[in-house]
């Protein structure tokens, strides 16, 4: 049975927790000119690691994590998940120029072009704004270069937890340990080389190749996450997290590689 002054402290700390939220809402919205939903989100996940560590502080209550107080930062992480990836698609929406497209638009209403040369201007305007794009990193630079992170760090990260039998004196015992994929051998090693060979042309594709580059990255990502994908079926109930994070890091890299292909294929 909990007793009273535990509950009580409990109570003292979930209200500590609700002023940092409030605080740390109004400073992200305000200071950080962040969006609302953008500000409640990453509120949200700072008020929930910091009552976390109250319920650890307060075990000795008996008071136990529930799930309850997790689910409003999963519900903000898939919030958040979304609109990242609506900022990465909506950077193809700003590639026109909105000035010349108004004038474009102008030409055709005074019957100096047609419909049809209309459309072909702007479309060429959209190509040639993406081309020019390409001598900086735009978003879907960064997303790939994410993708390619998340592979990495997943390669150093268990894949696979094994049980073998040790020898012991008289006796065996079990042994437990884990696969990284530095220990899978040439499979390991390929999903690494081939994560990383998908981003390079980010740094050295002439603008004249782009889109042929952008069929070979996603035939990359493809065949590194089939890779993946077939060790990770082997692995049933052994799983380590280390390949879930190959997984997500290839999904990532090819959702970032679509969006380019799209863009230039307009």
């Amino acid at each position: 049975m909990e007793q009273p002054g535990s509950i009580v402290m409990f109570m003292i700390w979930l209200v500590v927790d609700i002023i940092f939220f409030v605080i740390a809402m109004l400073v992200l919205k305000f200071a950080a000119k962040l969006k609302w939903l953008t500000a409640i989100c990453l509120s949200i996940f700072a008020a929930t690691i910091i009552l976390i560590l109250g319920l650890q502080i307060l075990s000795d209550a008996k008071i136990k994590i529930s799930s309850v107080f997790l689910l409003p930062a999963v519900v903000c992480g898939v919030i958040m998940i979304i609109e990242f990836f609506r900022w990465v698609i909506s950077s193809d929406n700003a590639s026109v120029n909105t000035a010349e497209r108004d004038r474009i638009l102008k030409m055709v209403e005074e019957g100096k072009i047609n419909t049809e040369e209309g459309t072909e201007l702007l479309d060429a305007m959209g190509r040639s704004s993406a081309l020019r794009g390409e001598e900086k990193f735009s978003r879907v630079d960064m997303v790939m270069l994410i993708g390619v992170s998340l592979v990495v760090l997943g390669f150093f990260l268990p894949w696979v937890y094994v049980v073998w039998t040790k020898q012991i004196p008289g006796s065996f015992e079990a042994a437990h340990g884990y696969q990284a994929g530095n220990h899978v051998g040439a499979i390991g090693w390929a999903v690494l080389i081939i994560s990383i060979a998908s981003v390079i042309p980010i740094f050295i594709t002439p603008k004249n190749f782009l889109y042929k580059i952008s069929m070979l990255q996603i035939f990359l990502i493809l065949i590194g996450a089939i890779l993946v994908i077939s060790i990770l079926v082997q692995a049933g109930d052994k799983l380590g997290a280390g390949l879930i994070f190959c997984l997500a890091g290839f999904v990532v890299e090819l959702f970032g590689c679509g969006v380019k292909f799209k863009k230039l294929a307009a």
